[in-house]
């Protein structure tokens, strides 16, 4: 069957040109009208955060990474708020956030040396200022306008001074917490749940074994002070693996502990890491002796390799041992 033909005529063709120039002034219009509608949003919630109308509850002073999610969502959770008083870079890949203020008195410490905060990001554009609320945030705004969460291990606290100290990896233009820490300006409001944390070591513990990478390090820097100065005695190993020698740091640590800087010499990938590597070589001759606490935390199939190799091959007990996958290869996260 052949195809019809329409021939053009003038009438068609001025009929096209009003439908075209009707399609393009709807296309803005649209546009225009969830911009607006997203700005009216934003507007009424900054009036609300302003007035206090939406200030959520105490925070418990240790909880889950996972219940203080959920309780986060739901709001049912008071966010501390403070200000970024100092800002410094560490080696090549860390930038140092020294966090005060007010907000200080809201900051619950605990015992943990792993000690956590979930730091919520909200797009600047919002011009909202915190406390958020996230449950409001999440059903009002569109997906890419969404708060996010970022987890960061506590470096230290300073109870006398009121601050505390975040060191976040710095991975250049990728990630949201990385940037946010490159560019970070004095007076600086930041809001985040927590702390969270669940390990501190063991200072009855016959020795030690510490294995991370940059995420784990703050971690183990706080692990190995806390030793230094509660049980100097300690002996044990710690295997830290960074990208190159400008990002070891000078750590406190028992005479007893063996410090190990392994050097992928680049950014992290799974066939420059040699970390699992390096752990399952120690010999049996250097193996700590007695009962071993274990630290291992860093990135997912690291830790997971560790798990089998400590509990089958070194027979480390299960309950000494402290496991978590900060990240994920592959993953955005930072």
């Amino acid at each position: 069957m052949g195809s019809k033909h329409h021939a053009s005529t003038p009438a068609t063709d001025e009929a096209y040109e009003r439908y075209r120039a009707a399609r393009e002034q709807y296309s803005v219009a649209k546009y225009e009208y969830k911009a607006a509608k997203y700005a009216l949003k934003a507007a009424r919630m900054r009036d609300q955060h302003g007035s206090g109308q939406r200030a959520l509850g105490a925070l418990g002073p240790v909880e889950s990474r996972d219940s203080m999610d959920r309780s986060m969502e739901r709001g049912k959770r008071r966010q501390v708020v403070l200000e970024v008083v100092a800002t410094e870079r560490i080696g090549e890949h860390f930038q140092r956030i020294t966090l005060g203020g007010p907000g200080f008195a809201d900051f619950r410490d605990n015992r943990f040396t792993d000690k956590y905060v979930k730091i919520l990001f909200v797009d600047p554009a919002l011009g909202l200022e915190p406390p958020y609320d996230v449950q409001a945030l999440r059903k009002e705004l569109p997906k890419h306008q969404r708060p996010v969460r970022r987890t960061y291990t506590v470096h230290s606290v300073d109870g006398a001074a009121q601050t505390l100290v975040i060191d976040v990896v710095l991975h250049g233009d990728a990630g949201v917490a990385g940037p946010w820490a490159a560019r970070a300006v004095v007076g600086e409001k930041v809001a985040f749940a927590g702390p969270g944390g669940k390990y501190a070591p063991d200072t009855t513990a016959e020795a030690h074994l510490m294995v991370g990478d940059e995420s784990a390090l703050p971690a183990i820097s706080a692990a190995l002070a806390e030793l230094a100065e509660k049980a100097p005695a300690a002996v044990g190993k710690a295997v830290i693996e960074v990208g190159g020698p400008q990002d070891e740091w000078e750590l406190t640590a028992p005479a007893g502990v063996d410090v190990t800087w392994l050097h992928r010499g680049g950014d992290y990938a799974p066939a420059r890491s040699g970390l699992a590597a390096a752990v399952e070589s120690i010999g049996r001759e250097e193996w700590p002796a007695g009962r071993v606490h274990a630290f291992v935390h860093g990135e997912k199939a690291m830790v997971k390799r560790l798990r089998r190799h400590l509990t089958e091959d070194r027979g480390v007990d299960r309950k000494m041992l402290s496991l978590s996958s900060y990240w994920t290869y592959g993953t955005a996260d930072a």
